[in-house]
């Protein structure tokens, strides 16, 4: 009766330690299947939210390309990229002219030349700055004309100048006061004006061991 009982108990104790270790190589498989599972996923939810980063920072991208194309096109339209409008320039002179009824102005235009400087091309490499200097021998009827062609050029000339000097001054006369004046030259002016354009200039990379 021992033998038997002590039999059944291996028997039970046998099918208990293989339960145990079943139920454990279970766990571990289970638990190892779970880790995999939840790595799987926290990978995929930063690869999403990696996939949006790139998603949403190209679309960034892509608006301000399209920002500076527009305002790149307006700088082309505006006469200050590209080459000069030097018909555009002669053309608003003319027209100033008679819709002011000047009664005189002569203008010349100097040769285009390019303005190089460390400082441009370190701040804006790639990109040639030109400037031509324009002369401008006027006769006015009086001081507040000067002002007129100016702002006139400014407002419809294509193209970006500055004025490098401007001076006028009254002509001689026997008549004291402008309103007994029988001419309409009562004033000399001589201005110039600094007209510049941008262009794509040529970029040169250094050489491999700066030779």
């Amino acid at each position: 009766m021992n033998l038997t009982f002590f039999k059944n108990l291996q028997k039970e104790l046998a099918t208990f330690l293989i339960s145990i270790a079943v139920a454990t190589i279970l766990f571990v498989v289970s638990n190892s299947w779970w880790q995999t599972s939840y790595n799987n996923k926290v990978m995929a939810e930063d690869n999403l939210t990696e996939a949006k980063e790139r998603y949403y920072s190209a679309i960034n991208q892509k608006q301000i390309l399209k920002e500076f194309e527009k305002k790149y096109k307006q700088l082309i339209s505006s006469g200050i990229v590209g080459d000069e409008d030097r018909l555009n320039w002669v053309d608003t002179i003319e027209k100033i002219t008679a819709n002011n009824k000047i009664p005189y102005l002569k203008y010349k235009i100097d040769k285009r030349q390019e303005l190089k400087s460390d400082e441009i091309n370190q701040k804006y490499p790639g990109i040639q700055l030109l400037q031509s200097t324009m002369s401008l021998d006027m006769q006015l009827l009086h001081e507040g004309d000067l002002y007129t062609v100016i702002n006139s050029l400014h407002d419809n000339a294509k193209g970006l100048f500055d004025i490098k000097s401007c001076a006028i001054i009254r002509n001689t006369t026997q008549i004291e006061s402008l309103v007994d004046s029988q001419t309409d030259k009562n004033f000399s002016a001589k201005c110039e004006l600094n007209w510049y354009t941008m262009k794509k200039g040529v970029v040169t990379l250094p050489t491999e061991g700066g030779y």
